[in-house]
């Protein structure tokens, strides 16, 4: 008997095989984010012409969207305001985590002005993501 949630593929289980594609965007943003925070200067050639707060807020907003993805169980589920809160949460917590992390690696700092703007970005991110949901569902209602 399979457990919910699961199906059979040439006798193979699939319903870890999808939670774990679900959740691998997500790991390899937050890796990518982990590998520039341990860089002294990642963006220096950049830097000068975009904000490191927009440059936060951009980057956590894709996180907050890419958790949500992992969290909710169906593709095809509306985005309610458990899994947005969840996914904006560890968004949050992870930023954090980030700015601990650049305290210790040289040339970098920990900054609450950094944490605000992972805050916001991942605001955003499941904003848009709770309105396009909103929008497509009354749509999809409509004859």
């Amino acid at each position: 008997m399979l457990a919910r949630g699961q199906s059979r593929i040439n006798g193979v289980r699939t319903g870890g095989l999808q939670r774990t594609a679900r959740w691998l965007p997500a790991a390899l943003w937050m890796a990518g984010v982990f590998y520039l925070s341990h860089q002294s200067a990642p963006f220096e050639p950049v830097a000068a012409s975009v904000s490191p707060v927009l440059a936060h807020v951009v980057v956590y907003a894709v996180l907050a969207m890419l958790l949500h993805f992992a969290i909710t169980p169906s593709a095809h589920a509306a985005p309610k305001w458990v899994p947005a809160s969840i996914a904006f949460a560890v968004a949050v917590l992870y930023g954090f985590g980030d700015e601990v992390h650049q305290a210790f690696v040289p040339g970098r700092i920990a900054s609450v002005t950094d944490v605000l703007a992972d805050g916001i970005g991942a605001a955003i991110g499941v904003a848009v993501l709770l309105i396009v949901s909103q929008r497509l569902s009354v749509g999809a209602k409509k004859p």
